[in-house]
């Protein structure tokens, strides 16, 4: 056994390879040192009983086990005493093992033991909290995030927003999964950046039972990311009736100032109520959950000298009245107000989960849920948008599932899954719709008024269904696992961008003349006004197959091993536009039709000997040394947008036109007799002639486009020493096997400038294609310990992380036009946007009998973790100096100094100001090159929470808690402390330009230092946060 294991370590420190596995579920292993013995697992909550016996070499399992607990485990057999294993608990991701051993009923009768005799075989990179950490994690908005930022290799975007974003390893955070139940519960478009299809949580917090955050999660059922992988399993009914009652609200009071400036208005009420029990005793249980929340929205915006938190610099209230008379009066609409703007947000949703044990052999889970959510938002940076310009996201979700869990035999299980799932939403403008959205310059504001540009039509409708089918063999030594998944989606996305118009003024005479300076709007084709034609239709088809073997190959060495197969496929093809063809040589409507296959290896390693003796002595205090690891590969999750893209511009249905500047044939803003104020292709006396089919611009995709996959690695140790330190080690690598990358077929490059960069035409015609390249690593290690009581966690990550298209957007052309660069399509690796490169987490928590018998528990997080990485980039405008990006995203050019002559310096002291700004910070590094995308870190930041809970006991199982949360403790204690500063969009435009010169040198007319580094208070994140919850429970 020495052998196998000394040679199986040597292999693994020469090649250094990843593992996990996530179930809904969870498994027992153990041995008796009686062949033939029959072994009972009672899970003592709700009274069932699986009977297994143990094979020829004593071993036996059980696996698709309910998580929590308590389980007692029994063995006997003639001859000798029964002995039990008393208050097992069961987690998501790792398997129980226990040793039992019978001794001869000549020796004693009966032995109970409890569960400090069972181990566990754990296998991959991750964190998990059961319901007890749960409770002991300071949060106010019980949000997912709050609990996912307790690995360290986990970035939370904005800490604690409503909408925010979860990355895993520096991965963009739409390439998580996140699954309720075994339920994925992803975004099933993917426009949200929380990556859910909810706008806030996915599910209450008092639904939850145990929540799974996977860095590696290698067990070949588990798939659909590239990013980490989110598992939540709610909580079941039992033999026991069991409740809470859960409320709290809060409002500006309840948040500090920042720059002595109180927080804005608002309000918010939490409301949330569980009941589960048993409706026929150890055979059928139930839980249901509801919670609600209604909240109103902080004034977070003003008009100058009106008070709110972020003011205008120019436009006064007066100057805001002067242009809402003029819509009024010359346009006949109403823009709403500039101050005091606040909305109601509501959130509801409910969960009903049905678990019936048939019989001992037979098990059926069925779980109903719906949530609904009205959230308002604005979409337009800057502090003067009129109320009507903002929009409404309210989207349904419903799902549907039911699983059947059997035991054929000692030896085969089986689980087999029916789900549906629809979410629906129809985004829309708080105001009128359809009048056009109007942007308009007055000093350094901009104003902006009409429907948001992007909610004239909105809609999506996505309906899913699901099967599962998985099953466990367990020959002794070995555990074959086999499983089929197929998935059909009907993808039904509505989305006309700019379909009321976009049209922008140069100044308030401008607008009142109705004389605009750029023109945008989006239509139906000549002669066709059904709208509903521009949707993208389309299915989605999944199919997924895994085969797994678990070996046992002693009592110290577990290998996993397997292969995973995945397949997609969207069989209706999207129209064909035959001038796309002609233009470029290539159809843009290639079917989506990949697959991957993705082995996969694991492993789990008693090294206690080995770790003692190869430190000659050093480690002698180690009583227990596991190391684990593998290697597998993983395709990533695709969100339904990209598929739907080219969908919905084909350039078949609708038309895309552009106007950079005033045209008499088009004519000025009609006033209000028009009939129907999306003026110029409607409007009865529009001079605008709508062209027919296919002459627009259009979006494809590659025919051998592969899905998102990269190639995952870890090796950990974990040690557990003598004085009761646990202390884990890890090394975490993904190396991109495919990744996503958008091309302009029609890009031309027309030119070059002095700095060395190319000038380029763009065609809109955009195509979702294939790039190698890129990656992450991480290196992790932490402590824990228990005090007497207290218990401490101590954890470092630092991770490095690579990509080439971040694909911070959803639409084609603005993940394109939103990539910083220098010169075209010519990207290399560079940091991700999503990266946190160090992060450290500092944990206490214990409890103590304060008041009687009554349970005070403290518990105290810290987190410190560096800034985010940003981008410096010129300050162009509208326009892009290179023409292959967003005006604001070309990547600066450095001077070397004043007398550069590869640009030209405004004047004497434009070029003194710029190179005092460019000698005092890292630029001076890029002299007489550009500064490369993410070459610089946002600050630092650090945060301390404390959450403070009291246990009332009011009689025998009744109780009232009392929760006190106090969010970022630092900034209570020190103003200065706690503030959260960031880059908005990772891009700074810090060197002011104004077009190109004769000689093709950039005009430098300024520079500002701070740009877009703004302070993010919108929920609070930059002041200190107290909250008092209530929950009565039994």
């Amino acid at each position: 056994m020495n052998y196998i294991k000394g040679l199986f370590l040597s292999i693994l420190l020469i090649s250094v390879p990843a593992f996990a596995e996530v179930e809904t579920t969870s498994s027992i292993r153990g041995t008796v040192n009686v062949a033939g013995a029959a072994v009972e697992i009672t899970n003592q909550s709700t009274g069932q009983t699986k009977s297994v016996t143990a094979g020829t070499t004593g071993n036996f399992s059980a696996s698709f086990l309910k998580v929590g607990g308590p389980y007692s485990v029994s063995a006997s057999a003639p001859g000798y005493a029964r002995e039990s294993v008393d208050g097992l608990f069961l987690v998501l991701n790792e398997t129980t093992n226990i040793s039992i051993t019978l001794v001869s009923t000549a020796d004693v009768e009966e032995v109970v033991t409890t569960a400090s005799r069972a181990g566990s075989i754990k296998v991959g990179t991750g964190t998990l909290l059961d319901r007890t950490a749960m409770d002991g994690v300071p949060t106010i908005n019980r949000s997912v995030a709050d609990f996912a930022k307790l690995d360290p290799r986990v970035s939370i975007n904005t800490g604690s927003s409503r909408n925010a974003e979860i990355s895993v390893m520096g991965a963009n955070n739409r390439y998580n999964d996140f699954s309720i139940d075994g339920v994925s519960f992803n975004d099933p478009f993917g426009l949200n950046a929380n990556g859910f299809g909810s706008m806030r949580n996915p599910i209450s917090l008092d639904f939850v039972d145990q929540i799974s955050v996977d860095v590696t999660p290698f067990d070949v059922s588990r798939g659909n990311n590239t990013g980490g992988s989110i598992a939540v399993v709610t909580k079941s009914g039992t033999n026991e009736f069991k409740g809470t009652y859960y409320t709290t609200e809060r409002d500006e009071s309840n948040i500090g100032d920042y720059n002595g400036l109180d927080f804005a208005t608002f309000s918010e009420e939490i409301t949330s109520v569980t009941l589960s029990g048993p409706i026929i005793q150890d055979k059928l249980f139930f839980f249901v959950g509801y919670e609600e929340l209604e909240a109103s929205s902080p004034v977070l915006y003003g008009t100058k000298g009106s008070g709110a938190p972020n003011e205008a610099e120019t436009v006064t209230a007066a100057i805001g009245q002067q242009i809402k008379d003029i819509a009024m009066n010359t346009y006949g609409y109403d823009p709403g107000a500039l101050d005091n703007v606040s909305f109601p947000e509501t959130h509801e949703e409910y969960t009903v989960k049905i678990d019936y044990y048939i019989n001992d052999f037979h098990r059926a889970v069925l779980n109903v849920s719906h949530s609904e959510d009205y959230f308002p938002r604005k979409y337009n940076r800057g502090n003067t948008v009129f109320s009507n310009n903002y929009y409404a996201k309210p989207p349904e979700i419903d799902r549907e599932s039911i699983t059947i869990f059997s035991d054929w035999s000692d030896r085969l299980r089986t689980k087999i899954k029916f789900t549906s799932y629809e979410m629906y939403e129809d985004d829309a403008s708080i105001g009128d719709p359809f009048f056009p959205e109007a942007r308009i310059r007055v000093g350094g504001d901009q104003v902006y008024l009409g429907g948001d540009r992007y909610r004239g039509a909105n809609l999506i409708n996505t309906t899913s269904d699901y099967f599962t089918f998985k099953l466990d063999y367990d020959l002794g030594d070995h555990i074959i696992t086999a499983g089929v998944e197929t998935e059909e989606a009907d993808i039904y996305n509505l989305f006309i961008a700019r379909y009321n118009g976009e049209i922008h003024f140069d100044s308030i005479d401008d607008f009142a003349n109705g004389t605009w300076s750029y023109l945008r709007f989006h239509t139906p084709i000549s002669g066709n006004a059904n709208v509903s034609d521009a949707a993208a239709a389309f299915e989605v088809e999944k199919t997924t197959m895994y085969l797994q073997d678990k070996w046992y190959v002693n009592d110290d060495l577990t290998i996993i091993y397997g292969v995973r197969y995945d397949q997609r496929e969207t069989p209706t093809e999207a129209r064909l536009n035959p001038n796309f063809l002609a233009r470029n040589g290539v159809p843009n409507n290639a079917k989506f039709d990949f697959d991957l296959v993705q082995p996969r290896f694991s492993f789990n390693m008693n090294v206690t000997d080995e770790v003692s003796g190869m430190f000659d002595g050093m480690f002698d205090y180690v009583v227990d040394a596991t190391l684990r690891g593998g290697h597998g590969l993983f395709m990533g999750r695709i969100p339904n947008v990209w598929y739907g893209n080219q969908y919905s511009r084909s350039g078949g249905a609708t038309d895309y036109n552009r106007f950079r500047s005033f045209s008499d044939t088009i004519g000025t803003m009609p006033a209000a007799a028009v009939a129907d104020p999306r003026f110029f292709w409607l409007g009865p006396t529009s001079n605008y002639q709508v062209r027919g089919a296919y002459f627009g611009d259009a979006q494809g995709t590659d025919p051998d486009f592969e899905a998102p996959s990269s190639w995952r690695s870890n090796l950990a140790l974990d040690l557990v020493t003598a004085n009761g330190y646990e202390i884990t080690f890890e090394y975490n690598l993904d190396d991109v096997n495919e990744g996503v990358f958008y091309k302009d077929l029609g890009l031309e490059r027309t030119g070059q400038l002095a700095d060395g960069r190319g000038v380029y035409d763009t065609s809109g015609d955009y195509w979702l294609t294939n790039a190698s390249g890129g990656g992450a690593e991480a290196f992790t290690w932490s402590v824990t310990k228990d005090f007497n009581g207290l218990k401490a966690l101590l954890a470092y990550s630092t991770v490095d992380a690579e990509d080439i298209y971040p694909l911070t957007s959803t639409q084609a052309e603005s993940s394109y036009g939103y990539t910083q660069r220098f010169d075209g399509e010519n990207l290399s690796p560079r940091p991700s946007s999503f990266m946190i490169d160090e992060k450290w987490i500092f944990s206490l928590d214990y409890t103590a009998k304060l008041i009687g018998e009554n349970d005070t528990r403290f518990s105290l997080v810290y987190i410190s973790k560096s800034g985010e990485n940003f981008s410096v980039t010129y300050d162009s405008g509208r326009n892009s100096v290179g023409g292959a990006s967003y005006g604001g995203y070309d990547l600066a050019y450095i001077p070397t100094g004043a007398a550069d002559p590869k640009v030209n310096f405004a004047s004497a002291g434009v070029a003194a100001s710029v190179m005092e700004h460019i000698n005092n910070t890292g630029l001076r590094n890029y002299k007489g090159t550009y500064a490369p995308r993410n070459a610089f870190q946002g600050p630092d930041y650090r945060r301390v929470d404390l959450r403070i809970t009291q246990d009332i006991n009011v009689w025998n199982d009744h109780k009232l808690i009392v929760y006190l949360d106090v969010l970022n403790l630092l900034n209570l204690l020190d103003d200065d402390k706690g503030i959260v500063e960031e880059y908005s969009y990772n891009n700074s435009r810090q060197i002011l330009v104004n077009g190109v010169d004769a000689q093709g040198r950039v005009n430098i007319t300024g520079v500002d230092p701070d740009d877009s580094l703004s302070v993010v208070n919108f929920n609070g994140q930059s002041v200190w946060q107290v909250n008092l919850g209530f929950k009565y429970s039994f």
